[in-house]
């Protein structure tokens, strides 16, 4: 319940005047604190998600190797295809954490899913993927990336500012 707070109050929640204003912060210092929280809400949902697994921690990518404000990033490097029973219990508990699954599909070499949740849209591979769709990650050296791949968006307009620039540990 409290992540689910964080992201209504973070990208895209009702604004309202916190004082914060009257306090010396901008609106956009205001904006600013607020992406930081709903993407540390992300962060923290993709970690729970991983760990319900036997998975190394995600790696979050760096906020300026990133397309936008409002997007996060991460990859966990399996070595070989994971385990689907792994997986599921990965999607399983974004399910359980709020998200709602939006689209699946297989292939050989991967799955994916898409899910949602209050103006987020995540997308997750597991799987053997491209280099260049994990190019926002770990350099490959031309081999296949094989593992777990999430890259997320706020999607409403103009509620992101700036992410920083540093990545999660």
């Amino acid at each position: 319940m409290i992540v689910a707070a964080m992201v209504l109050t973070a990208c895209g929640g009702e604004e309202r005047d916190s004082g914060a204003e009257a306090r010396g912060k901008s609106r956009a210092a205001v904006a600013s604190d607020r992406a930081t929280a709903a993407r540390d809400a992300v962060w923290e949902d993709i970690r729970a998600a991983v760990a319900a697994e036997d998975f190394e921690p995600p790696r979050f990518i760096a906020a300026d190797s990133l397309l936008g404000p409002c997007e996060v990033g991460a990859v966990v490097r399996a070595g070989t295809k994971p385990d689907p029973n792994a997986v599921a219990q990965v999607v399983a508990e974004l399910k359980d954490r709020g998200w709602r699954q939006t689209r699946q599909s297989s292939i050989d070499v991967n799955d994916a899913w898409g899910l949602e949740r209050r103006g987020w849209t995540l997308n997750f591979v597991a799987g053997t993927v491209s280099e260049k769709a994990v190019s926002f990650g770990p350099a490959t050296e031309g081999r296949p990336f094989k593992g777990l791949v999430f890259r997320g968006m706020f999607r409403r307009e103009g509620t992101c500012s700036a992410p920083s620039a540093t990545a999660s540990p």
